[in-house]
């Protein structure tokens, strides 16, 4: 039979959240809940060995979040949902569903962002977009063959003369 004290730790670990404690010059400590880690097998494009990541806010109400690497914390993705940035946008969310193994309805996308030294440059790779089993968070960045998927696509509009220029 277990002490009363023994009860009380076996319920504080079964209440407390399993953490991936994480150091990170950009953002500091954070203790992440494993439950709120994303799992890329296979790694991103680039970043072969990065496998887990933990999607953070940017600030409230902003399109914009960060997918933070926990395995290597000085990298860091801009992303965003292209639905909110970009008009007309189309997930393939049919075929992150089948490359997932999972429902339509369970899949999150997002596109990283590169921004340059002028904000207003700033674009979305809308062929490579990251998609999210939100059951699971198995997760990973598909390579689409779709012609309309800009790599570049930039996400505002050019000052008139720019773009009466190019």
């Amino acid at each position: 039979m277990a002490s009363v004290a023994e009860e009380m730790v076996s319920v504080r670990r079964v209440s407390e959240p399993e953490v991936v404690h994480v150091r990170s010059s950009r953002f500091g400590e954070l203790d992440v809940p494993v439950d709120r880690v994303l799992q890329f097998p296979q790694g991103l494009i680039g970043f072969p060995k990065a496998r887990r990541f933990v999607i953070l806010d940017h600030r409230p109400g902003s399109p914009f979040k960060w997918m933070l690497c926990l395995d290597d914390p000085d990298v860091a993705f801009a992303v965003a949902e292209p639905a909110r940035l970009v008009p007309d946008y189309r997930a393939p969310l049919d075929l992150a569903a089948r490359v997932l193994g999972t429902d339509a309805a369970d899949v999150a996308l997002f596109v990283i962002v590169t921004i340059p030294p002028d904000p207003l440059g700033m674009t979305v790779n809308l062929m490579a977009p990251v998609v999210v089993d939100v059951r699971t968070r198995r997760s990973r960045q598909l390579v689409l063959e779709d012609g309309r998927c800009d790599p570049s696509y930039r996400v505002c509009a050019p000052p008139p003369s720019a773009a009466a220029e190019s």
